[in-house]
């Protein structure tokens, strides 16, 4: 709602609301020691019980939020204020910021779950990216023609060169075939 009372729909909207009491703990000891006075904490709230501690316990629920979901927002990711003072402003950067907070939360868990793998003696990560890479493309080579090029295996450059290679010629691999399975014009030998 805004300052003229309409609601996210351009409506008016009424307010229903039933009056109570305010309560206010003013905590002039904090763990024992006495707070500034310029410093000391007002809680507000409306619950009915006459125990001052009942409002300053449930401040603890609260205070966890403001202090760890609020400050780290703040501190750790470097937030001044919402990009748009409306309600769908910070609805849309409460959403996008508690979702990069998971995004980070899972890559972090992500990693601690990897360092178990790779103490407990398992490949993991890049490193096991890079030699599965490089065992897909142990025996491949790339032959430039001009602007041309071509990814071949080292058997199949020997036979379009020409050279025979024993173990291919015993399957009855040939240039032809190679030609054939690359779908590449055969040259006329006539």
């Amino acid at each position: 709602m805004d300052e003229r009372g309409l609601g996210l729909g351009g409506q008016r909207e009424e307010l229903q609301a039933e009056a109570g009491l305010v309560n206010a703990t003013v905590v002039l000891r904090w763990d024992g020691a006495p707070q500034d006075v310029d410093k000391e904490v007002v809680i507000l709230d409306t619950d009915p019980s006459p125990d001052a501690f009942a409002g300053f316990d449930a401040y603890d629920d609260r205070s966890l939020i403001e202090n760890t979901c609020n400050r780290e927002a703040k501190e750790s990711w470097w937030l001044e204020r919402h990009p748009k003072r409306s309600e769908a402003g910070v609805r849309v950067h409460a959403y996008f910021v508690f979702t990069c907070m998971a995004l980070v939360t899972a890559l972090r868990l992500h990693q601690q779950a990897a360092e178990a793998a790779e103490q407990r003696g398992e490949e993991t990560g890049i490193g096991r990216f890079r030699r599965q890479l490089e065992a897909r493309s142990r025996d491949k080579v790339i032959v430039f023609c001009g602007a041309h090029f071509g990814i071949f295996r080292n058997h199949e450059v020997f036979l379009l060169l020409g050279i025979p290679v024993r173990e291919r010629a015993l399957l009855g691999e040939s240039a032809q075939t190679v030609l054939a399975r690359l779908r590449a014009k055969v040259p006329d030998t006539s």
